[in-house]
């Protein structure tokens, strides 16, 4: 009864061993799959990371461009405001009655007619003609 006592014993003992042994096994199948789960999310997370950066990236290069544009258009605005600035300057004086009378006198020879000034009158005196001579 002893032997059978030890026989059980050991047989009890083994299965125990074999018990720990599932369990360890187990116990580390269930780390490495948490291991790889948790790795999935840490990459998951960083691939999220990564594609939020590159898309802040890219449209900080294009803000930058576009505001590059906005500053060229206001010189271009400022400078083709000057330039009508000038142009309007310069049609006032051309098209001033001095130059004008200048550019008869001297180009094609006539001269400003004083005296025979023609004035239309509303109520003449001179009904037939309505039309009459102005004197200096």
């Amino acid at each position: 009864m002893l032997a059978r006592q030890y026989n059980d014993y050991a047989l009890n003992e083994e299965a125990v061993e074999q018990e720990r042994q599932q369990q360890l096994e187990r116990e580390k199948q269930e780390q490495r799959l948490t291991c790889r789960v948790w790795r999935r999310r840490i990459m998951a997370v960083m691939g999220v990371v990564l594609m939020t950066y590159l898309v802040t990236v890219i449209r900080s290069e294009a803000m930058v461009q576009h505001g590059a544009a906005l500053v060229s258009m206001q010189q271009q605005e400022t400078y083709l405001i000057s330039k009508t600035n000038e142009l309007k300057i310069e049609v006032e004086q051309l098209k001033g009655p001095e130059r004008i009378i200048g550019l008869a006198q001297k180009n094609l020879g006539m001269s400003v007619a004083r005296s025979n000034i023609y004035v239309k009158s509303a109520v003449g005196k001179n009904n037939a003609n309505s039309l009459a001579m102005a004197s200096k």
